[in-house]
């Protein structure tokens, strides 16, 4: 997730993600975009998905929000407490 105090670092995992992530795509791998309309369509996974979708919309990208962003839509969504876990 990325901290809004460090924007070059942001920058940088971001220009190096997507590198990794086109060649990943280029080996055949699924983009985000592909790989949750899969799970979409999963037995097991439509539910939670759409759920998921449903809360935090879509990140077709691979780009994460801040975790206070994650906390802050959590609690729209009906939450009571949200927070990173990992702190």
């Amino acid at each position: 997730m990325i901290d809004e105090t460090t924007p070059r670092i942001n920058a940088a995992e971001r220009a190096l993600r997507h590198a990794r992530m086109d060649q990943a795509k280029r080996d055949g791998a699924l983009d985000w975009s592909e790989w949750w309309q899969l799970a979409a369509k999963d037995q097991v996974l439509a539910e939670p998905t759409a759920r998921r979708c449903e809360i935090y919309g879509e990140h077709a990208d691979g780009d994460v929000p801040s975790a206070a962003w994650h906390a802050r839509v959590l609690r729209e969504k009906g939450f009571g407490e949200a927070r990173p876990v990992w702190c």
